[in-house]
């Protein structure tokens, strides 16, 4: 891989090959946007570039020191990761204790801490140390997606390199292209990953999350029939899988997103759009206001259970029993008009 085969992020890309032909390196970047855009891609290009022995602006793939990194043997290049829900202090001591030494065979010694914000306090203030001080031989690239959970003196000392959601048509073109999609799949995975290119090829390549997208939106359908006890099974049959909880909330909003734009005619809009004939039909039987009570709730919840300390079982419980509630109260009869 190289830069050419990250999708998008012209402006990025623009940006890290200008400072390699110049030689004008930064000792610490901070790679920032949301999740999905190519972030940790980037970077790993980015430090192969750095040490590559061919080319001045990408990386080649072909000399020694690219072919270390792509097989994860660089003795110049490492990747620090959550360890569990945090990354450690032991594991930013490691790091400053290896930085003091000189690379061992490339121009840049080069780490990618992933995942930045889950520094805890003493993890993130013992980096700050040392990108306060940084030897000139060391690049130091953070990754996040929440840039308001990062110290701001260690945002201060790191140059920003921002990454933006992908046009439609830049997704769709690709998918095409590499993947030989015919033009309705692509349109419809480029409008499920809503400009995230990473989340259209997990739609692409994972042939069990589009069946069981399905199975998520026959349930967003359901959530009046539901009743309490039914709502409780339903939360622990979330809890036993819990690696996907973001994952079924987020398809059952886009649901209601699609419902409220079919309610207010911009049916343009739509991200479940080979399910725009049921969601007209449905879209008839509410009010306006019970759609967007719904999608407060769930958008509410979303930004609570990924607070580490938040009682997990709890927050989905009173969502939805709180759906199950506004969706009853709010559900209007066919043969009834609200607008």
């Amino acid at each position: 891989m190289s830069f050419n085969q990250i999708i998008g992020q012209d402006l990025a890309k623009t940006i890290l090959k200008n400072a390699l032909v110049q030689q004008r390196l930064s000792h610490a970047y901070l790679f920032v946007g949301e999740e999905g855009l190519g972030k940790d891609s980037a970077a790993f290009e980015f430090t192969k570039a750095i040490n590559c022995q061919e080319n001045d602006n990408d990386s080649c793939n072909h000399c020694i020191s690219c072919r270390k990194a792509n097989n994860k043997n660089h003795p110049d290049v490492k990747e620090i990761y959550p360890d569990g829900a945090f990354i450690k202090i032991d594991q930013i001591r490691k790091l400053q204790q290896e930085i003091l030494y000189k690379p061992y065979e490339s121009k840049k010694k080069v780490y990618i801490i992933h995942q930045a914000d889950k520094m805890n306090t003493q993890a993130a203030n013992s980096l700050l140390k040392t990108l306060e001080e940084p030897p000139s031989y060391a690049i130091i690239i953070l990754i996040t997606n929440n840039l308001n959970k990062l110290l701001p003196t260690i945002i201060s000392r790191c140059q920003l390199i921002r990454f933006q959601l992908v046009s439609d048509e830049v997704i769709k073109d690709s998918l095409i292209k590499d993947y030989n999609l015919s033009e309705e799949e692509a349109i419809l995975f480029t409008t499920l990953a809503e400009g995230r290119y990473r989340f259209a090829l997990e739609w692409v390549e994972n042939i069990d999350k589009v069946e069981e997208r399905k199975e998520i939106l026959k349930i967003a359908n359901s959530l009046k029939d539901l009743t309490r006890i039914e709502s409780f099974e339903f939360v622990q049959k979330l809890l036993d899988e819990r690696d996907k909880i973001n994952l079924i909330l987020n398809i059952i909003l886009t649901w209601y997103r699609d419902l409220l734009m079919v309610k207010l005619g911009q049916n343009e809009s739509l991200i479940n759009i080979d399910y725009h004939d049921k969601l007209r039909d449905e879209a008839k039987e509410w009010r306006l206001e019970g759609i967007e009570g719904i999608i407060s709730l769930i958008e509410d919840t979303n930004n609570v259970i990924n607070n580490l300390n938040v009682n997990l079982q709890l927050a989905l419980e009173v969502l939805f029993l709180r759906l199950n509630k506004l969706r009853r109260k709010n559900y209007a009869r066919s043969n009834r008009s609200y607008i």
